[in-house]
């Protein structure tokens, strides 16, 4: 009567530990129990490859936990609304993504901030004899197209110089980024700091200049509101801004 023998197999994966008894008690048991080792190390190896490329779940959740709490710190973040996210955008970033969510609201911000001030302006000197020669008419959406050809060659290239001062500032050399993932800001710069202050208005105090900070981001929020508000107005009847002020 053949004797039935136990043999215990483990292996291991970075990530998985799996553990195989067999029993053998016939005559041809060794050729059975070669075939089941091999099936057995070939499966674990495959699980093992697999779990290495699946994403980690609760190290991410973790992370946009903790990102969501720091994030409250943050200039812009006021009472009682407190950090204002509706759409939860901010759920899955972590904080180098996040600086570029700062970055893009902030440089968006200042160009409406702009753009309101362009707005008023444009329609209040409009007619002037000292700007184009008064060839300027309109409410303010419909003078970009009226001026000359010279106006978009300066217009394009002062865009094109500030846009290349902030990529120098702030963000990573395209030839050292990786290939999927473009767009890197340096992990020294801080969203927003071009290190442009010619007047000298930002303050030294650490409290005082976080105040500054939340103001500018509150400015650009609502410019941000204002600038579209102007161009959904002027669009719908044709009049100006300062057209319906008056009126």
């Amino acid at each position: 009567k053949p004797t039935a023998k136990k043999t215990r197999i483990t292996a291991r994966t970075p990530t998985h530990h799996y553990s195989l008894t067999i029993r053998s008690s016939q005559p041809n048991s060794s050729q059975l129990s070669t075939n089941s080792i091999m099936k057995f190390i070939l499966a674990a190896l495959f699980a093992g490859s697999a779990a290495a490329f699946a994403p980690a779940q609760t190290g991410q959740a973790s992370t946009a936990l903790n990102a969501a709490a720091d994030y409250e710190s943050y200039p812009g973040v006021l009472a009682p609304v407190g950090f204002f996210d509706p759409f939860g955008l901010s759920d899955k970033a972590d904080p180098a993504l996040f600086k570029k969510y700062r970055e893009a609201e902030l440089t968006h911000g200042r160009v409406a901030m702009l753009a309101t001030i362009g707005f008023l302006v444009g329609e209040k000197v409009e007619g002037s004899s000292f700007l184009f020669d008064a060839a300027i008419t309109g409410p303010a959406i419909s003078h970009i197209p009226q001026v000359p050809s010279e106006f978009w060659v300066a217009l394009i290239a002062s865009i094109g110089a500030a846009e290349q001062f902030r990529a120098e500032k702030g963000w990573v050399n395209p030839s050292e980024t990786p290939v999927d993932s473009p767009g890197q800001l340096l992990a020294e710069y801080y969203p927003g700091d071009l290190g442009f202050d010619p007047l000298g208005l930002a303050p030294e105090d650490p409290e005082e200049f976080f105040e500054m900070q939340t103001k500018e981001l509150q400015n650009g929020r609502l410019a941000m509101l204002a600038a579209a508000g102007f161009l959904a107005q002027e669009a719908v009847d044709g009049k100006g801004i300062l057209e319906h002020f008056s009126s």
